[in-house]
């Protein structure tokens, strides 16, 4: 190789070096020390959805949740836990709020919709697609009210995930 190749070459991987720590470096984000943790902020609401797996992880971690957060999830998210279809999962939701309460000691609950979810269009007699976020927002705000009224000391967030990982609190 060329002296002038070479000096390409360094000059070319120098650039994609810093470029690729910058990234890295940016998605470096703190977490409690998973050796002694024993607290939790937030139980985690989300829907079965594998689209949107890394993009809920992605948000809450940006959000200071990393490694901070008990998980749990229902088709539907919102609607999976206010349908009647299903009973017992309300119910299996809440007793993990309070295993979650009793062993991390959360002060928070999230729950996280998102866009075209299937169980929606399933569960929803009569779905209409124009009427999505209107779904998402009343079956959002039952679930917090329900949640609230039986957890009156735990902050209840409503989040409404688009399919490009978008957040949108409501």
């Amino acid at each position: 190789m060329s002296k002038n190749n070479n000096i390409l070459f360094i000059s070319v991987f120098s650039i994609l070096s810093i470029i690729l720590l910058y990234f890295n470096w940016s998605y470096n984000i703190e977490t409690q020390d998973q050796l002694v943790a024993h607290k939790a902020k937030a139980m985690v609401l989300t829907c079965m959805d594998f689209r949107l797996i890394d993009d809920a992880v992605k948000y809450l971690d940006k959000n200071g949740y990393n490694n901070n957060y008990d998980e749990y999830i229902l088709a539907g998210a919102s609607l999976g836990y206010n349908q009647n279809t299903y009973p017992d999962w309300s119910l299996t939701f809440q007793e993990h709020i309070d295993l979650a309460l009793k062993l991390h000691h959360i002060r928070e609950i999230i729950l996280i919709d998102h866009e075209n979810c299937g169980a929606y269009k399933l569960l929803i007699s009569n779905y209409e697609s124009s009427k999505e976020l209107e779904y998402h927002k009343f079956n959002l705000a039952l679930a917090k009210n329900t949640l609230q009224q039986k957890y009156p000391n735990l902050k209840i967030t409503t989040l409404f995930m688009k399919l490009n990982g978008e957040v949108i609190k409501l």
